[in-house]
């Protein structure tokens, strides 16, 4: 199941951030990151071979930042986990890379102005 749910990721967002900048070149490898439990700036650098401050820099040129790009993958592959029915909150929490399911809940409340459970029921049962 693991594997799948990285491959589906990995392929809406190849879908979605088909770009040849540094903030699409940092989605791609975010979403791989977020599958291995390391979503963060360093397993970032290390991934695009570049130093923390160059990616700064690159990110800076673009009118972005690392937390922006986060936050974005996130919201993004929070829906899409959200539309499979097997997984629970918590464990979407877990695959974002949130500690906790209350962090996961006021993050997605900030991107759709309400909570995944709502979001779930109100726009992933229709279909």
């Amino acid at each position: 199941m693991y594997r799948q749910l990285t491959d589906q990721a990995e392929r809406y967002l190849r879908s979605l951030y088909k770009q040849d900048d540094i903030a699409g070149e940092l989605k791609r490898k975010l979403a791989d990151l977020m599958a291995c439990g390391e979503a963060n700036a360093d397993a970032a650098c290390r991934a695009l071979k570049l130093s923390r401050r160059t990616l700064q820099r690159r990110l800076k040129a673009e009118k972005t930042s690392f937390q922006k790009v986060l936050q974005e993958v996130r919201a993004v592959l929070a829906v899409n986990y959200l539309s499979d029915g097997r997984l629970k909150s918590l464990e979407i929490a877990m695959l974002l890379g949130y500690s906790n399911i209350s962090t996961f809940t006021t993050a997605f409340k900030s991107w759709y102005d309400m909570p995944p459970a709502e979001y779930r029921q109100r726009f992933l049962t229709l279909s």
